[in-house]
């Protein structure tokens, strides 16, 4: 409402609905106007993963004896094998849906999943840590009004990536399809989106609940436990029984016969997903409405010390700054190695009790792995995510490293007597020291887990060093672009070269194309680490990156202004 001055009653001045849902006329009109790049992106990772999988498995396994073999081989293999992709009980694994139901339909949960965690842990205790909320609420709204436009804005955005989840499966079924059955109707593709976008909303609503009362990052790495928890306890449940009880308490348990893609539906197991879903989102909006705007609770952590504050220069204030976010992710990541790696034994096992002939089938298909050690199982089941999980932790610390001009705090920092081009380097560093501390509690993790299996604890330890030198790569890159264009666009330059580097990875054999294509990922030149295979041309890429990162940062951020 606005009054010119000399004109008596005040002009009322409406918002038009296109405002109110897509701009700046209401809460959830913003936004969804804020989320559209981010919604586009996932639409098209999602699209491209699956028909990628559509293509790498219908050229692949073309005609019914190669399907019939597939068969074969999945029901001969380990049930801990088997639970390696989080589904123990695959379905009509001789369709092309069933296929990509096997070996893709939890990792899409997965991926959904943690878009939604980073997205609704943030969206309110994000801008109430920046108190851009305070703005919002001298407005006549009300926060459970500003909360509840919130989530409405996430779940139309997902509503849109499963959209296109549920057209990219259909198409998949049809451009890739080789055999009768393997075309994907437009139910199953409708109840795979739909299943796909309840459980990653069930993961986002944990960290929405939590957000209020314990912030933006502890929210998200507690829900993104759960999730991770789930989807392990899930998969390994029939190799552990110990593990069928937890399993059976979270959403991968309640929707395993749930695999639409292979025209195997549960619905009602999809309802307590859902249910679940709307507790969490009441819980967690009534949390925002009761309690002060950005007002939270610390988690209980044990204290540093005094080295870690960062009053010993650039380096060691990087470091310090760092140094929790380095130590959720080296003991998240970690965890998720010991879980694996303590499943080895019990996978060895097991594969000792299968035939010569099934025996025979597994080192055709894995060659260059010993799947009777603990560090083969882990090649197998565990580097291909840690390398996307580490590739995410360097993006969270290059970020963390680029805050210090995107806060404004460089300028107080230049003001003592710190050469530009030193506090880039400085500070890379540091950023490298804390990735350093994420990687020993990897190993640890890792080598831990391989102990309680029986197997050999160093050679899996020391081949967690390759993560490590992968994330520290990315960083280097990260602090390049930063130090040479703006540190704003560093940590999302991380991100897409994370993103691209798993695509690469899938869709060059998938879609056949040129070698040089595939060699373009990092990821494809590490060898086999946690066998005690490195591949020292890729180790020296990411020593190359790193410092070749680190000194053009230093020179750029020597030769432009400083951000205001």
């Amino acid at each position: 409402m606005t009054a010119e001055p000399g004109r008596g009653a005040p002009r009322v001045m409406s918002v038009s609905l296109r405002s109110r849902l897509y701009g700046f006329g209401s809460v959830y009109g913003k936004t969804l106007h804020d989320s559209r790049r981010t919604i586009l992106i996932m639409a098209g990772l999602m699209a491209v993963m699956l028909l990628a999988g559509g293509a790498q498995y219908g050229s692949t396994y073309a005609t019914a004896q190669s399907r019939t073999d597939l068969d074969t081989l999945i029901s001969a293999m380990p049930t801990a094998l088997v639970g390696v992709y989080g589904n123990p009980s695959p379905a009509h694994i001789q369709t092309l849906g069933g296929l990509i139901s096997w070996k893709e339909g939890p990792s899409f949960a997965v991926t959904a999943g943690l878009w939604s965690i980073l997205a609704l842990s943030s969206t309110l205790a994000a801008e109430a840590q920046k108190r851009s909320l305070d703005f919002v609420a001298v407005a006549p709204l009300g926060q459970r009004r500003v909360a509840i436009e919130k989530i409405a804005a996430h779940v139309t955005g997902l509503l849109v990536v499963m959209a296109v989840v549920a057209g990219a499966a259909w198409l998949a079924g049809f451009l890739f399809g080789t055999l009768p059955g393997d075309a994907i109707k437009p139910g199953a593709a409708i109840g795979f989106a739909l299943w796909t976008g309840l459980m990653a909303l069930a993961s986002g609503s944990v960290a929405f609940a939590l957000a209020p009362v314990v912030g933006r990052a502890g929210a998200a790495g507690l829900a993104g436990t759960v999730m991770i928890g789930g989807y392990f306890l899930n998969g390994y449940q029939a190799a552990v029984p110990a593990f069928s009880g937890w399993a059976n308490a979270t959403w991968f348990g309640w929707t395993t016969q749930h695999q639409a893609l292979a025209a195997q539906f549960d619905w009602p197991s999809l309802v307590p997903v859902a249910l679940v879903s709307v507790v969490l989102f009441i819980v967690g909006v009534e949390a925002f409405a009761r309690r002060d705007i950005g007002e939270t609770v610390a988690l209980p952590w044990p204290g540093l010390p005094a080295v870690t504050l960062g009053l010993r220069g650039p380096v060691t204030r990087s470091l310090g700054e760092r140094l929790p976010l380095a130590i959720a992710w080296g003991s998240g990541i970690g965890l998720f190695g010991l879980v694996l790696g303590a499943s080895s034994g019990s996978f060895s096992t097991e594969l000792a009790r299968t035939s010569s002939d099934s025996l025979k089938l597994f080192h055709t298909l894995f060659p260059r792995i010993d799947l009777t050690t603990s560090g083969g199982f882990l090649q197998l089941s565990f580097v291909e995510f840690g390398f996307i999980l580490a590739g995410f932790a360097s993006a969270t610390l290059v970020a963390g490293w680029a805050s210090d001009e995107a806060g404004g705090r460089l300028d107080l920092l230049l003001a003592a007597p710190l050469a530009r081009a030193r506090w880039a380097v400085s500070s890379g560093l540091g950023v490298f020291a804390a990735i350093g501390v994420m990687t020993a509690l990897l190993a640890l993790g890792v080598g831990c887990g391989a102990a309680i299996a029986g197997g050999n604890p160093t050679v899996p330890a020391l081949g967690a060093a390759v993560l490590g030198l992968y994330a520290v790569a990315l960083a280097g890159v990260g602090v390049g672009i930063g130090g040479l264009v703006r540190t704003s666009i560093a940590g999302e330059a991380v991100v897409v070269l994370v993103v691209a580097t798993f695509l690469v990875d899938l869709i060059a054999p998938a879609l056949k194309l040129p070698g040089w294509v595939h060699q373009l990922a990092l990821t494809n030149h590490m060898g086999l680490p946690m066998m005690g295979n490195w591949d020292w041309v890729g180790i020296s890429a990411c020593l190359a990156l790193a410092l070749g990162g680190l000194a053009l940062a230093g020179w750029g951020m020597s030769r432009r202004d400083i951000a205001t």
